[in-house]
């Protein structure tokens, strides 16, 4: 029992470490985050640290992750709710923009060529390219099967909307104004739906 409660205090002494450097994180970036900063925004000595992770690119793994957790885990909610495949589609859209800069470090490591260096966020810039392409296609072949769309090849039609995706979305995040920020999520999701070319009557 004993062994328990210390498994346990260890647990939450660990977690709070990590939400305490999220935040700092947030505010200073990766390379100019120090230990002391974690610490002190921990309430904890820095040797106190050390005794959970062994140095920061630790720590910082340990965020990211869960981070990417729940970033995939709310999409994954969000478009469950929905059995039209092509409301699925703008909810992933929607969904994913709106809670981006909630998960901010995350983000960062995906998206910083600066921390390409770090062996972890390698790794999870392949990992999570690949999940988010074989969601995607997951949607497509449910449109498929329920004959909303048609599709060649689904493959390369997830790889090609999630990199169009991706690479408007920095865009978007610039847009201050919500009603124009809405609209152009909509207008998005429309040119992914229908494409460019207008359709004969």
């Amino acid at each position: 029992m004993g062994a328990q409660k210390e498994s346990d205090k260890k647990n939450r002494n660990r977690d709070a470490i990590i939400k305490a450097a999220r935040q700092v994180f947030n505010k200073y970036g990766y390379e100019k985050t120090r230990m002391e900063h974690i610490a002190k925004a921990s309430g904890k000595g820095k040797s106190s640290i050390y005794y959970y992770f062994e140095s920061k690119e630790q720590i910082f793994q340990s965020v990211v992750l869960k981070e990417a957790i729940a970033f995939r885990r709310t999409i994954i909610d969000a478009i469950s709710q929905n059995d039209n495949p092509a409301d699925k589609i703008k909810i992933y859209v929607l969904t994913r923009m709106s809670i981006i800069k909630t998960y901010n470090n995350f983000q960062m490591a995906i998206k910083s060529t600066s921390l390409r260096h770090l062996d972890f966020v390698r790794r999870l810039n392949i990992f999570y390219d690949s999940e988010e392409i074989r969601l995607f296609k997951n949607i497509l072949l449910e449109g498929v099967e329920k004959k909303y769309f048609s599709v060649n090849d689904p493959d390369l039609a997830a790889i090609a909307t999630i990199m169009s995706v991706k690479g408007i979305e920095d865009y978007l995040l610039r847009i201050e104004n919500p009603e124009i920020y809405t609209s152009r999520i909509d207008d998005l999701v429309k040119i992914i739906l229908y494409g460019l070319v207008k359709s004969e009557n």
